[in-house]
């Protein structure tokens, strides 16, 4: 993919139309996992955290932190008030392989103003970098648009499923349990997946 050293500018109206409906199609099932981990996650927050306006508080915390493991890992230290040291050192500690996520995108995204390339280093979650690194768009100015509209969306998804869980989780009877279970699950999977993973491309590359 061709970077451009000037800085960016909207492509045209058709170009911008035809990104974004190919964006919207490409993110329904990332709208399927995100409005559903949202509302566990929001669920969770308003059961540990004890704090007015949980629902806002929610909103926030989801479009601070557009990972769904921070999002859980982060409401036990919430809950327990932990020091910021200690919260910013788990993030960072959840969010490191991000780090990595933005070397395919560096030439990608050379000239992009400070604002935007912000954004979307902030919204470079696991699904949204999938989706960007296989965008097959040559065009410079139309493939941006795509991936700023894949940031834009999916984190309208994530901030709506963790604000309607919230909101659910504090005027519903629900009970936390289930999905602090649930989680601890997928954490396990998650991590042994990324060992097979690992292990799998290591004996590949010894091949």
């Amino acid at each position: 993919m061709p970077s451009v050293s000037r800085r960016f500018f909207f492509p045209a109206d058709r170009e911008r139309r035809s990104a974004l409906k190919r964006s919207f199609v490409d993110t329904l099932p990332v709208m399927m996992g995100y409005v559903t981990m949202g509302l566990a996650a929001g669920v969770l927050f308003a059961a540990k955290v004890d704090l007015p306006l949980v629902p806002l508080y929610s909103a926030v915390l989801a479009a601070s932190c557009l990972s769904g493991t921070l999002s859980f890992a982060i409401v036990p230290p919430l809950a327990a008030g932990a020091p910021v040291g200690e919260i910013a050192l788990l993030a960072l500690a959840v969010n490191f392989r991000y780090a990595f996520y933005g070397i395919p995108m560096v030439e990608r995204w050379r000239g992009v103003g400070l604002a935007r390339k912000l954004f979307l280093v902030h919204t470079l979650s696991d699904e949204i970098f999938a989706l960007n690194v296989s965008c097959r768009i040559k065009r410079p100015e139309t493939n941006l648009f795509y991936c700023t509209a894949n940031g834009v969306m999916c984190l309208c998804y994530w901030v709506a499923g963790s604000t309607a869980g919230a909101v659910a989780g504090k005027t519903l009877p629900f009970r936390s349990d289930g999905i602090d279970f649930a989680m601890a699950a997928l954490f396990i999977v998650v991590f042994i997946d990324q060992i097979r993973s690992f292990a799998s491309s290591s004996l590949r590359r010894r091949s």
